[in-house]
Order: C-alpha cells, then sequence, then structure tokens
C-alpha cells in the first residue's frame, strides 16, 4: 500500500497512526499536526483531471496602439483553423498562441495575426529596423495642419458662435470669411482626418468586421460626424463649422499615443532585453564542419562554438579558451565572470571577450531560455483582476455609444437646437477613456518587471501585481534557500571501492548531497540508474545493484542497516550533518556525511520576516536544530510530494509564499499564494513560481516583497482615476459643460495622467543590500528547492 499522505510506496515496515501507513517520520508528524483534513486535501487534487496537451508559441506584434487590441487579437486568431487561443499585451507587444500542430504550423500563425492588421513575427526571428518615419510625420502633418485649423476658427468662426460678433460684421472682408476660410479649413481638416487619422479609422473597421467596439470606433465616430456635419454645412451655413473639432481631436489623440508608446518602450525595455537574448540557434561542429542549427537539433556532447559579442545558446561546461562573461540576466550578479576550461557556462550569458567551446550536458537546456519562457507567458497573458477590467472595458463603448444618441435625441426632444445637441453627443462620445481601464495593469506591470530586472528579480506570473498583497505566512525551504545548497563531504565510513560506486551512482542525480558524493571519485561508471527524489539513487556498477542515500530509502528497498556502522555514524555526525548511506545488494557497507553552509544574512532576512509575519521551516531534512530556533515552526524530514499538503493546509490558516528552489518544491510553490524559486531554481521550480530570483543574495526577498507591494498600490490608484474621470466627465459633457476640444483634450491627458504614473520609478530608495524593505512595506502588506535530501 501506498502511503496514505505523499503516495510514494511503503517500506516493509511503515510508520502506522489512526490506522493510516506512512513511509517516513515526516509524512507521520504532517498528518499528527494536521490531522485528516490533510488526506482530504490531498485527495481531492489526485482527482484534478489532468490539462489537455497544446503546443505554445509566442510572437511579437507591431501596431498595437489600444488596450482594446487585445482583445481584437484575442478573438480574431481563434477562427483559424487550429489556433485554440491566442492571449496578448499591449504593454509589451507580445501574444502567445496555443495551437494544435496537426492542423496549423507554427511558421503559420504570424498569418492569422495579420488578417486582423497587425505585423507579427515569431520570437526568434529577427525584428526588421522599426521606421519611424511613417509615425514622426503624421506626427509633423497634425501639428503643421491642426495649428492653422485652430487659428482660423479662432478668428472667424468662435467669434460668431460665442456671440462677441455678428456675421454682418464681417461684410468688409466677406470673401475671406465666407468663402477662403471655410474652404481653407475644409483642405486642412481632410488630410487630418483621412492621413493623420488613419490609424484611428482603420482600428474602427476592424473593430466593426469583427463585431467588437473599442476605443477607435468611439473616436471615429466623433471625428467622421464632425467632419461630415461641416462638409454640408459649407453649402449651407458656411460659418457653422466643426472642422476644428475633427482635425484637432485627430491631432491631439496622435500626439497622446506618441507619447503614450514612449513611455510604454521605456517601461519594457528592460523585459524587451531579455526577451530578445533568448537565441535558441547554436554554432556546433559536426563531421569536421561548422554548422548553425536549432537547440532542439543539439545532442548531449556536442560542441558548441561561442565568439566575443554572442550569446551562449546552452548551458555546458567550458572544454576549451577562456573568456568574460556577462551573466547578469541569469544570476543577477552585475559582475563580469571569468571563466575557463572545466567550469560551467550558462545559456544567455553574453561572451564580452575570448572564445569559448563548449561541451553540451546530459540534457539540453539553456537557463536563459528557462526564463524567457516564463516572461512570454507573463508578458502575453492576463487573467484576474485584469480579465474583470477588459470585459468592464468592452462593455463600455457600446454603453457610450448609446448614451450618446440619448444625449442627442433627449436633447432635441426638449426644445435643443440640433447644433447643441450634436456637440453634445460628440463631447460624450469623445471624453469617455477605455484605455485607462486598459492600461491600469499592464502598464504597471511592465514598469514593475523592469524595476525587478534591474534588481536580478525574474516576474514569472502574469496576475502576480493583481493578487492580494497580504501574506500572513511565510514558508522556508531550508538547503538551497537559507543556506547555500553547497554541500561539502565532512566525513567517509567504508572501504573505497564502494565510495566509488557510490560516486558512480551520484554522477546521475543534480541534488547538491549528489554532486559533493560524485566528485570523491571518477573511476566508476554506473548504469540502470533510477532517481528516488529527495531520498537518493539506485543504479548498477558492474554486477552489483548499488543504493546511495536517505535511511527511509533503504527501508524502502528493504536494505539492511547494520548496527555496528548506524552506531559510529551516530558518533560522526552533527547539527544538521546529512548523512548517505552506501548500500550493494541489499546491505548497508558504508556512509558519506556531508553538510550545508548557511547564507550569511539569513538570520537577518528571517528576523525581518519575523516582525511582520509568521514564517515556518519545511524542510526535507530530519534534522535541522541550527535554524530551528529562529523561526516561529518547523516541519523536518517532509518529502517533497507531501510538502504542497503542507502548503494547502497552511492555507487554511491565512495566505501563504512559499520560497525555495528545486523540482522537489515545484508542487509546493504552485500550491502557495505566492511562490519564489530562489537561488539556482530548476526549471519546474521556476515554471511552478510567481516569481524567480537567481544568485546567492537572500536579501533579495525582501525587495521581492516591497516590489509588489508598490506595485500592487500603483494599480489600485491606476483604476480609481479611471473611474472618477469617467464617472466625472461623461455627466459634464451631457449636460453640455464640456465641448468637444475640451473633451478631447481631457480624454488625451487622462490616458498621458495613467501613463505617467505606471511608469514613474516603483522604488527610488529601494536599498540593494540585506535590511529592512526600503520602503517600510512589511512582507504581510506586500504581495507578494531543492530541499536537502532526509537521509537519516
Amino acid at each position: 500500500m501506498p502511503c496514505k499522505l505523499c503516495g510514494l510506496p511503503n517500506p516493509k515496515s511503515p510508520l502506522r497512526d489512526a490506522g493510516h501507513e506512512f513511509c517516513c517520520h515526516g509524512c507521520r508528524e504532517v498528518y499528527r499536526c494536521f490531522g485528516e483534513t490533510v488526506l482530504v486535501a490531498e485527495a481531492a487534487v489526485a482527482a484534478t483531471p489532468p490539462p489537455s496537451e497544446a503546443r505554445e508559441a509566442f510572437l511579437w506584434v507591431d501596431g498595437m496602439h489600444c488596450a482594446s487590441c487585445e482583445t481584437l487579437i484575442g478573438k480574431l486568431a481563434p477562427r483559424t483553423p487550429g489556433i485554440l487561443a491566442a492571449t496578448s499585451s499591449y504593454a509589451s507587444g507580445t501574444v502567445k498562441i496555443t495551437y494544435d500542430p496537426s492542423l496549423i504550423e507554427e511558421a503559420q500563425l504570424p498569418s492569422a495575426i495579420a488578417r486582423a492588421g497587425y505585423r507579427a513575427r515569431l520570437h526568434d526571428e529577427a525584428a526588421p529596423e522599426h521606421d519611424e518615419r511613417p509615425e514622426l510625420l503624421r506626427l509633423l502633418t497634425a501639428g503643421c495642419l491642426a495649428s492653422p485649423v485652430m487659428m482660423l476658427t479662432l478668428l472667424f468662426i468662435y467669434p460668431v458662435h460665442g456671440g462677441f460678433v455678428q456675421p454682418e460684421d464681417y461684410a468688409a472682408i466677406g470673401w475671406l470669411a465666407f468663402q477662403a476660410t471655410p474652404l481653407a479649413l475644409f483642405c486642412l481638416a481632410t488630410p487630418l482626418v483621412f492621413y493623420v487619422g488613419w490609424p484611428i479609422l482603420r482600428g474602427a473597421w476592424t473593430a466593426l468586421r469583427v463585431g467588437l467596439p473599442n476605443m477607435d470606433l468611439l473616436l471615429a465616430l466623433s471625428i467622421l460626424a464632425a467632419y461630415a456635419y461641416s462638409t454640408v454645412q459649407l453649402f449651407r451655413d458656411p460659418l457653422d463649422l466643426y472642422f476644428e473639432v475633427a482635425g484637432t481631436l485627430v491631432a491631439v489623440v496622435t500626439i497622446g499615443r506618441y507619447l503614450e508608446r514612449e513611455a510604454r518602450l521605456k517601461a519594457s525595455q528592460e523585459l524587451s532585453g531579455i526577451l530578445r537574448a533568448w537565441s535558441d540557434r547554436a554554432c556546433v561542429l559536426r563531421e569536421g564542419r561548422y554548422l548553425v542549427c536549432g537547440l532542439a537539433e543539439l545532442f548531449p556532447g556536442d560542441r558548441v562554438f561561442v565568439r566575443p559579442g554572442e550569446a551562449i545558446p546552452v548551458d555546458g561546461e567550458i572544454v576549451a579558451g577562456q573568456g568574460a562573461i556577462d551573466e547578469s540576466l541569469m544570476t543577477g550578479e552585475a559582475f563580469t565572470a571569468s571563466r575557463g576550461v572545466g567550469e560551467r557556462a550558462l545559456g544567455g550569458g553574453i561572451l564580452l571577450e575570448g572564445n569559448l567551446e563548449i561541451e553540451v550536458g546530459q540534457r539540453v537546456e539553456s537557463r536563459i531560455a528557462n526564463l524567457s519562457r516564463l516572461l512570454w507567458n507573463m508578458q502575453s497573458a492576463g487573467g484576474g483582476m485584469q480579465g474583470r477590467v477588459d470585459r468592464l472595458a468592452r462593455g463600455f463603448v457600446p454603453a457610450v455609444m448609446v448614451l450618446a444618441m440619448l444625449v442627442g435625441l433627449g436633447l432635441l426632444a426638449f426644445g435643443a437646437s440640433p447644433e447643441k445637441a450634436l456637440l453634445a453627443s460628440l463631447a460624450t462620445l469623445i471624453v469617455s477613456c477605455p484605455c485607462t481601464f486598459g492600461l491600469a495593469i499592464p502598464l504597471t506591470a511592465a514598469t514593475a518587471v523592469g524595476t525587478a530586472l534591474r534588481r536580478g528579480i525574474l516576474v514569472s506570473s502574469g496576475d502576480l501585481f493583481e493578487k492580494s498583497p497580504r501574506i500572513d505566512i511565510v514558508v522556508l525551504d531550508k538547503t538551497g534557500t537559507l543556506s547555500s545548497g553547497r554541500m561539502a563531504v565532512t566525513n567517509v565510513v567504508g572501504s573505497p571501492e564502494a565510495i566509488a560506486r557510490a560516486a558512480a551512482v551520484e554522477r546521475h542525480s543534480t541534488h547538491p548531497v549528489a554532486k559533493a558524493i560524485a566528485d570523491i571519485d571518477a573511476t566508476r561508471t554506473a548504469s540502470e540508474v533510477e532517481l528516488h527524489p529527495g531520498r537518493g539513487a539506485v543504479g548498477r556498477v558492474g554486477r552489483d545493484r548499488v543504493a546511495v542515500g536517505s535511511r527511509a530509502l533503504f527501508a524502502t528497498l528493504g536494505w539492511e542497516i547494520p548496527a555496528e556502522l548506524a552506531a559510529r555514524i551516530a558518533d560522526l555526525r552533527d547539527g544538521d550533518s546529512v548523512v548517505s548511506w552506501v548500500g550493494r545488494n541489499g546491505c548497508a557497507e558504508g556512509a558519506v556525511v556531508t553538510r550545508d553552509r548557511p547564507r550569511p544574512e539569513w538570520i537577518e532576512v528571517v528576523a525581518t520576516l519575523r516582525r511582520h509575519c509568521r514564517v515556518v521551516l519545511l524542510t526535507g531534512a530530519e534534522h535541522s536544530d541550527d535554524y530551528a530556533e529562529h523561526v516561529d515552526e518547523v516541519h523536518a524530514g517532509v518529502p517533497p510530494e507531501a510538502k504542497a499538503a503542507v502548503i494547502r493546509r497552511l492555507k487554511t490558516e491565512g495566505r501563504v509564499a512559499m520560497i525555495g528552489d528545486g523540482s522537489n518544491d515545484a508542487p509546493a510553490l504552485a500550491a502557495a499564494d505566492f511562490g519564489i524559486a530562489f537561488g539556482a531554481p530548476t526549471q519546474l521550480a521556476a515554471e511552478a513560481a510567481d516569481m524567480v530570483i537567481p544568485g546567492d543574495r537572500l536579501d533579495r526577498v525582501l525587495d521581492a516583497f516591497d516590489l509588489v507591494g508598490v506595485a500592487q498600490r500603483r494599480i489600485r490608484q491606476n483604476l480609481a482615476w479611471a473611474l472618477s474621470y469617467n464617472a466625472i466627465a461623461i455627466p459634464l459633457a451631457m449636460t453640455g459643460y464640456l465641448s468637444p476640444l475640451v473633451a478631447a483634450v481631457a480624454m488625451s491627458a487622462s490616458s498621458l495622467l495613467v501613463v505617467a504614473n505606471s511608469t514613474r520609478a516603483l522604488l527610488p530608495a529601494m536599498k540593494v543590500g540585506a535590511g529592512d524593505t526600503a520602503s517600510g512595506e512589511s512582507p504581510r502588506e506586500a504581495g507578494p528547492n531543492r530541499t536537502a535530501r532526509s537521509h537519516e
């Protein structure tokens, strides 16, 4: 029977409690602490069906000029056979497409986006140099034409509308007032509307085609209504014109969008840097020839060549050459690293000088590729509060259109002039600003992501900044988080042959303890190796079956540990040292004692966390005496499979943040309200977490809490402004107190205010170092492993 808690096979003599059988002391203690509820939670999780399989592709998209473009892409792309879903981000200009490879090829995906009027390319395609000349020409044209339109209107049209002069007063210059000026306004306004305003008109037409009203449709209706009315009036009443409404509205919106675009690019430039650094091409030597191929075509043992200025495409060991490498994107460290033969190079590092020959390891992987996938997922997806805001914005546009029509009809019904009814309707259409809702969250998130990257922190969850900021419990892993995760051998018991066999088996594991044991001897090789995460490994060396790992592993296998050997090891171990038993053919014949080193700043970081919330240590090691006195609660000897159960049980007592680093922490990181993968996290841990903090500085965890808290407050400010602005401006426009021109200025100013608030510095005084969080935020107020194997 499997363990009642984690589901792993029980040893021949399992531990029992209340009629349940458990595989180890850790699982039994978790059950004793939390009772039957933890078993019910695990059963519910086991009953959850697996997600359906589909491939994902990421694209860059040019031409998104409004937050409603996200909705247009999401609705149009699935109309192409084979595309299952598409989510995009206006703030970063990215889109994620889920597709069925049996119906559509990845290379065909950009054309599906192009049908909506956008320019798209796959993430690994070289980006053509952006030509800003058309945009700058439109901007220059808007300024040059809108200025004389306003001047002529102020001189001849507004004095008559305001009652300051009568048409008869223009008798001396009648040709100028009644013929030349209206004709000049028509000639100036026409290119403004149809050339400068073409992006607006195109967006409105696309919205009509898909039946999804957007901000462009509101603007286009206002512009075309004013232009058409004025064109008809040219032949009826040359002084009753509103060309300036159409022309200046186009100019104001064009200028506002240009400034908004520049602010967005600045906010997301750090993000773009790491996304564009993801290179999936490598130069390899095969059959005496140099070939450029994709990462998917690489095999273990391939030799990859990197020249100065190039990005290292894949993780591997340097077998020739010496170089200075910038690894700041992966490690968060600002200093250049000097790497030589025998050292490991990280995919994504930039070779600044020297030449390197790198041998691909047993698995083809790249740290930058893993981090980039996380960023693509985060930046091209939305959810939570953003989803609700998007739905509000989608319903907002048709509601304003109906409202504007009712305003015009209502004023006419109460005896108002057609001129006043038209102006009130136009002002109502123009002044509404759904774009502020669409910008409130993604632009702040883009700024926060850039700020985090500058401080060595990677945000990998799209809805992190939308979650509730209140954290009640912080759960910490030990090995690799509070400690360095770099184990050192302190004692060896057993014959050299036995230890050599153990090293051969452990060479197949990436666990810190396994790496330390593997470094003892490199003369033997193992085959048929079976890894037991968190417990050890079993393999075959020659004709012998060899096991290396914890007492729980030996109990599961039914192998014996002689009492004499156990007594000898008990005298050698101390504190948090870890014992790895070495056995052959059913019996232990030796042991290796290793010990981890705590990070220098861990006590100060934990003390800061404890001032604001409850701190829990959750570790697979059965002995954590050196750490227990500094935390509020300890769960030791917990196997990886049971960690998620502990997190779910703690969530019944409050919101939980989990900090870990290994694949065996991935379920716990995913189960927590806020997961942080720290140090050198595995791909599974990084994908399960909301945030990744590479490197060795544990104090960055405090910076992460602080950053999330400030970003969440900024989002709430933006949403509050968007709601307040529309609640005040729309009624004023309905009652006629706002002219269309003032409404256009107010609408653009509202969007620019949200842009400015989103892009201003989030943490101007944040310290880089240990201590309290910079702005005084507590982890309670901020939204915010590879654990040591249980070897004893």
